[in-house]
């Protein structure tokens, strides 16, 4: 009995529907209202980094990379574009300090990541290593900017930097020295920023010290030079002086530049050897197989490496071919290799050469 009740219900509603369609069933006119208006898409509201004191934003276009002049040098992202026949870019233009300058930024995942920012007029990218992150500090018309994309990406913005900024100085120690300075660039967690002054070409000039936001950093490539001895140096990214690889340990940002302290790098630090070997899994090899292993020089406290030692009072002639076989002649600092002796525990000789730094 229930189901027949449930299948008479539904043939008077389906009756009822008909006549509905057939007559159009009409309301009352205090019942016919007009059907409401899509509501105007609110604007989102802007950012900190949007609404601070000072902010320049320019939008941002999507372009093909044929159609841009690009700088003198350009930056990796675009040299990896080119490599990879990738054409598309986003390109915008703003006035920083009085003068005009084109930010290109590349489409896709790294948009947050990297940027070329250079001179209208000059159209020379700088150089120095982590110039073209967007986490980069730039001092443009003698203040510090900072930098951001916006909007998913459809803006770009810079903004004067407003925060502290400290003293970074490269120390003597107690050696007898004349000359003591230093170049390049650093980073920290949250920024890279340039050490020295930046020349119309781009590259970071030689001075003793020099003014930082502050921060913890640690170096990105940098020369210390002490007379005629350059000490190029950066972070440890082999295994440190106890055999921990990188993923293995945290990071160390020693350059600890404050408002009140100038931060004082004098390689006062008791140096140590690290020994870059194979995995502790790969302990067994085949005849004839090369085992790869490297001896590093390193500031164990500061977790930095020393790169390379040059003495710039002594010139050597070098010579490469270029990619249409022609060569060519330049002279370089002489670099002061060490050598390195492999010994078993006995004392026999195993190996020994001179050992590059890289």
């Amino acid at each position: 009995m229930r189901k027949r009740h449930f299948l008479s219900t539904a043939a008077v509603l389906c009756v009822l529907a008909g006549i509905c369609v057939l007559t159009g069933c009409r309301k009352k006119p205090s019942e016919l209202t007009e059907s409401p208006e899509t509501p105007a898409k609110q604007p989102q509201p802007k950012s900190d980094f949007e609404s601070s004191p000072g902010v320049i934003v320019c939008d941002l276009k999507e372009v093909k990379l044929d159609t841009v002049e690009l700088p003198q040098r350009p930056p990796y992202f675009v040299r990896d574009m080119q490599r990879n026949n990738k054409d598309t870019l986003l390109k915008g233009e703003l006035v920083i300090a009085g003068a005009e300058y084109i930010v290109l930024v590349p489409a896709g995942d790294n948009v947050r990541r990297q940027m070329a920012l250079y001179d209208k007029s000059k159209k020379l990218n700088p150089s120095w290593w982590g110039a073209d992150e967007i986490k980069s500090v730039r001092k443009i018309g003698g203040k510090f900017y900072e930098f951001e994309v916006l909007e998913n990406p459809s803006k770009f913005a810079a903004r004067p930097y407003a925060g502290d900024t400290g003293v970074f100085k490269v120390g003597k120690g107690d050696r007898q020295l004349e000359k003591a300075e230093f170049q390049g660039s650093i980073q920290s967690s949250e920024r890279s920023a340039a050490v020295g002054n930046v020349d119309e070409r781009g590259w970071t000039k030689p001075v003793g010290e020099c003014s930082i936001p502050v921060g913890d950093y640690r170096p990105a490539i940098m020369s210390v030079i002490y007379d005629n001895l350059s000490v190029r140096i950066s972070y440890n990214y082999h295994r440190d002086e106890q055999g921990r690889t990188r993923s293995d340990r945290e990071s160390v940002y020693g350059f600890k530049i404050s408002k009140d302290t100038p931060y004082v790098l004098d390689f006062s630090n008791t140096p140590a050897i690290a020994f870059n070997t194979p995995a502790p899994d790969k302990n067994r090899f085949k005849l004839g197989e090369q085992i790869k292993f490297a001896a590093v020089l390193v500031d164990p406290k500061l977790d930095i490496m020393v790169r390379g030692l040059t003495d710039t009072s002594v010139k050597i002639d070098k010579e490469y071919t270029d990619t249409e076989g022609k060569k060519h002649t330049y002279q370089q600092d002489k670099s002061l290799d060490p050598t390195v002796v492999i010994s078993r525990a006995d004392g026999e000789v195993v190996a020994e050469g001179v050992m590059p730094f890289g």
